[in-house]
C-alpha cells in the first residue's frame, strides 16, 4: 500500500503518499544526518513545515472549488507536491477556473510572507536555529508559487492560461498554446537541472511527457 488516510478536513479525505515522505526526508538530510538533537528536531520542523504548506496549497483549489459547486473527492500528498481530485470537471466559465486555480499559489503567497515574519521574529528572539528552518520553509513556499504559475500542464498556471485563451483560440488552440509553452518550460528546467539536479530533472521530464501528451489529444501541431 503506497498511501493511507491520514485525517480528514472539512470532510475532505487527506492522503500520504510515502513518496512525499521519501523526498521530505532526502530534502531535509542534512538536518537529519548530524546527529544532534537540535538538528533532528529541526528538520522534523521543516518536514512538517512542508507539509502544511502542500496542504494548504490543495485546500485552496478544494475550498474555493466549493464556492463554486464544486466538491473535492481527495488530497493527496506525494513525491511531486500534492493532488486535488474533484468530484466533477470544473465549470467551463473563466471566472471559477481562474479562482480554482490561483487559490492554491495563493495560499502559497500568504506561508511565504507569514514564514518570513516568523523568522525575523525568532531571529529577533535568539533563536538561530529556527530562524534558519522557517526562512527555508518561506522560500520553499516562493518557489512552490513561482512554479506551480508557470505556463506547463498540469501546473495551475497553465490551466489558468488555457482558460484564459480557450475564448479567443477555442479549445483546441489553447491546449495547443500552453503544452507547447510547457515543452518549453521543461526544456529550460532540464537546463537548469544540470549538472545534478536529479529532483528538478524528474520534474522536467514529468511536465515534458504531460504536455507532448496533451498537445497530441489536440492533433499535435496540425489543424483542429
Amino acid at each position: 500500500m503506497r498511501r493511507i488516510e491520514l485525517f480528514r478536513i472539512s470532510g475532505i479525505p487527506i492522503f500520504l503518499d510515502f513518496f512525499f515522505l521519501l523526498i521530505a526526508v532526502l530534502f531535509t538530510w542534512p538536518y537529519w544526518s548530524g546527529g544532534s538533537a537540535a538538528g533532528i528536531s529541526a528538520g522534523f520542523v521543516l518536514v512538517l513545515g512542508l507539509f502544511v504548506s502542500i496542504l494548504l496549497h490543495e485546500l485552496g483549489h478544494a475550498w474555493s472549488g466549493r464556492w463554486f459547486g464544486v466538491g473535492t473527492q481527495a488530497i493527496e500528498l506525494n513525491g511531486l507536491g500534492g493532488l486535488c481530485y474533484f468530484d466533477r470537471s470544473l465549470p467551463a466559465r473563466v471566472l471559477p477556473r481562474t479562482v480554482i486555480g490561483l487559490a492554491g499559489p495563493f495560499a502559497n503567497l500568504v506561508l511565504w510572507q507569514v514564514f518570513d515574519v516568523a523568522a525575523e521574529l525568532a531571529r529577533d528572539g535568539g533563536g538561530g536555529l529556527l530562524a534558519m528552518v522557517l526562512r527555508q520553509l518561506s522560500y520553499a513556499n516562493l518557489l512552490l508559487l513561482i512554479f506551480n504559475l508557470l505556463p506547463a500542464f498540469p501546473l495551475d498556471g497553465g490551466k489558468v492560461l488555457e482558460s484564459w485563451l480557450a475564448p479567443l483560440l477555442g479549445p483546441a488552440w489553447s491546449v495547443r498554446v500552453v503544452a507547447i509553452l510547457g515543452l518549453l518550460v521543461a526544456a529550460w528546467l532540464v537546463f537548469r537541472s544540470l549538472p545534478g539536479g536529479m529532483f528538478m530533472l524528474m520534474l522536467a521530464v514529468l511536465i515534458a511527457v504531460q504536455n507532448w501528451q496533451m498537445l497530441q489529444s489536440v492533433g499535435g501541431f496540425g489543424r483542429k
